[in-house]
C-alpha cells in the first residue's frame, strides 16, 4: 500500500478501505437509528463530525507531503464513531473540535495511519470530555424534544434502576447518546464485523464478560441480575467492545493478549463507573488500556511451532563449559 509507512506490516487480503467499508456497513444500522429517534440534528452532528475529520486528514497529509489517505475511509470512520458517542444536544462545534483533535493530533501528529498509539474517536471524546464537560451533560429523549441529564448510566452510577426499561435500553428509546442507545443494533452490527473477519471474538468477550462478571460479584443494587443487564446494556459499553476495542493499531495483536486488553478494559470501566466522577467511563478504560498493548504483545508472544523460549542472557563473565573442560 503506497504511502503507508507505519508499523507492523501484516499481510491481508484486505485492503484498509475494504476494513473501513465492513466497519460502516456495521454502523449503518445504529447510524440509521440515531438519526430516526433524535432526528435531523443526529445526522448534523455526524455530517460536522465526518467532514471535520475527512478535511483534517487532507490538510494533515498536505502539510506533510504524504500519500493522502482519505480515500481509505479512516477519518470517515473516526467522525462517524466520534458523533455516536455524543448527545444529540451538542453545538455542532463541539463534533468539529473533536475531530481536529483526534484526527490532527491523536492520529496525524504521531504520523498518521498506523502510528497513532491511541483510539483516536475515543481519544475526541476525553478531549472534548475534560474541556466542555456542560456540554455533554444534557442527553435528548428519543421522539422527544425532552432534553435531559437522567440518563441510565446516571441512575446506575447511584446505585439505582434506571426509569427505562431494560427493553428500552434494548431497542434504543432511552436518553443517551446518538449511536448508544441500542444495544441490539450495536450487537447486530459488532456480529457482522465478528463474521467478516475484521475483528476476533477475544477482545468483545474480554470487556463484556469482565464487566458483567465483576457487577455480579460486586452488585451495587439488590436487583443485581437486572442491574448488571442495565450496567451491560446502557452507556458505550457494548459500542467500544465491538467498535473501538478493537482497533488493530491499537489493540493487542496476539490471541492471548486481546483476551487479557479485552478483561483490563472491562475491569477498568466498572472500576470508574463505581468509583470514577464519570458515570460512562469506558472510555477512559479503553484510552488507558492502549498505553499497556505494546507491554502486553511482549508478554503474549507465542512461541513458534517447534521452537524453542529464548534463552536467559547469560551474565558477564561466565560461559556454558564446565571449569576444567577444554
Amino acid at each position: 500500500m503506497s504511502g503507508y509507512n507505519s508499523a507492523p506490516y501484516i499481510r491481508h487480503p484486505d485492503s484498509v478501505r475494504g476494513i473501513m467499508t465492513d466497519v460502516l456497513i456495521a454502523l449503518a444500522p445504529v447510524s440509521v437509528w440515531g438519526i430516526y429517534a433524535f432526528g435531523a440534528r443526529a445526522l448534523s452532528i455526524m455530517l460536522v463530525s465526518v467532514i471535520s475529520s475527512v478535511l483534517t486528514e487532507a490538510l494533515i497529509c498536505l502539510m506533510r507531503r504524504k500519500y493522502i489517505t482519505v480515500l481509505d475511509l479512516s477519518a470517515v470512520v473516526t467522525g462517524l464513531l466520534l458523533a455516536l458517542s455524543l448527545p444529540a444536544t451538542v453545538p455542532l462545534y463541539i463534533p468539529a473540535l473533536g475531530s481536529v483533535f483526534a484526527v490532527g493530533i491523536v492520529k496525524g501528529a504521531f504520523g498518521g495511519l498506523g502510528a497513532n498509539f491511541i483510539n483516536p474517536a475515543l481519544a475526541g471524546y476525553a478531549f472534548l470530555k475534560l474541556a466542555f464537560p456542560d456540554k455533554l451533560i444534557l442527553s435528548k429523549v428519543p421522539f422527544t424534544d425532552t432534553v435531559t441529564a437522567a440518563t441510565p448510566l446516571v441512575s446506575l452510577k447511584e446505585g439505582l434502576l434506571p426509569e427505562d426499561s431494560l427493553y428500552d435500553m434494548l431497542v434504543g428509546n432511552s436518553a443517551g447518546a446518538i449511536g448508544e442507545v441500542s444495544a441490539i443494533l450495536i450487537i447486530i452490527g459488532g456480529i457482522y464485523l465478528l463474521v467478516r473477519g475484521e475483528i476476533d471474538w477475544q477482545i468483545p468477550t474480554g470487556v463484556i464478560a469482565s464487566a458483567v462478571i465483576l457487577t455480579v460479584v460486586f452488585p451495587q443494587n439488590a436487583s443485581g441480575v437486572v442491574f448488571t443487564l442495565a450496567e451491560a446494556a446502557s452507556g458505550g459499553l457494548l459500542l467500544a467492545a465491538f467498535f473501538m476495542a478493537t482497533d488493530p493499531v491499537t489493540s493487542p495483536m496476539f490471541s492471548v493478549g486481546k483476551l487479557i486488553y479485552g478483561v483490563l478494559i472491562g475491569s477498568v470501566t466498572v472500576l470508574l463507573r463505581y468509583y470514577g466522577h464519570d458515570a460512562e467511563g469506558v472510555a477512559f478504560a479503553v484510552l488507558f488500556a492502549n498505553l499497556f498493548v505494546g507491554l502486553i504483545d511482549k508478554l503474549t508472544v507465542p512461541t513458534r511451532f517447534g521452537g524453542n523460549k529464548p534463552k536467559k542472557a547469560m551474565p558477564a563473565g561466565e560461559n556454558t563449559e564446565s571449569e576444567g573442560e577444554a
